[in-house]
């Protein structure tokens, strides 16, 4: 679905600066995780059971897609409707604590639901890729929110279909899903039986 176009091309609401902010963050910090890996890094997991780094990134690019076609369908329904607001915007406690639970460090662990877990094995390049290119699209997506009361526009959680809340909150809830999941990468990479890089190994 095309994004729609924002009605008015004003300066950008503060909290959507902050996000955007956000959105620029974890994508760096994500993408400087990954820099120098070799596959086998990238691969390696440090149990039988345990996600590899590629498995972290995968995840995210998974529910990321899934929950970005939620917030094209919600800006879309929201300037169809006309539900417009300057804020400053507040959240309902469902959104809040959500948020809360998701953001690092990581204090309670909980399975992914079947449709969030890690496709079948991607290569590190093509994780990437699709890092980069989602991170992008949720960039635009935030941006053609611009003008819109994110607390009253809401977004059905595409992991429980029981589960809504407020737009505004559902982007700060993915980017701290995001902060969540390099977290758990990044402990993959100090992980006692890390393979060692190709420079490393020679030297030794």
């Amino acid at each position: 679905m095309p994004l729609p176009p924002r009605k008015s091309e004003g300066p950008l609401n503060p909290e959507i600066e902050r996000l955007l902010y956000q959105v620029k963050v974890v994508r760096e910090d994500g993408a400087g995780l990954l820099d120098g890996l070799s596959e086998e890094q990238a691969q390696w997991a440090p149990a039988q059971g345990q996600w590899s780094m590629v498995q972290c990134f995968e995840h995210l690019n998974v529910s990321n897609e899934k929950l970005l076609s939620q917030f094209r369908a919600a800006v879309a329904d929201a300037r169809q409707r006309g539900i417009l607001g300057d804020g400053p915007f507040v959240y309902g406690w469902l959104g809040r604590w959500f948020l809360k639970l998701m953001a690092p460090p990581v204090k309670r662990r909980f399975k992914a639901p079947a449709a969030f877990q890690p496709g079948p094995r991607k290569t590190l390049a093509e994780v990437r890729e699709q890092w980069e290119s989602s991170h992008e699209e949720l960039d635009k997506v935030i941006r053609s929110a611009n003008g819109l009361d994110l607390a009253r526009v809401k977004v059905t959680s595409p992991a429980a279909s029981f589960l809504r809340y407020s737009l505004g909150v559902a982007f700060w809830i993915l980017t701290a899903h995001d902060r969540r999941h390099i977290w758990q990468a990044r402990q993959v990479r100090n992980a006692a039986g890390f393979p060692a890089t190709a420079a490393t190994s020679s030297a030794k």
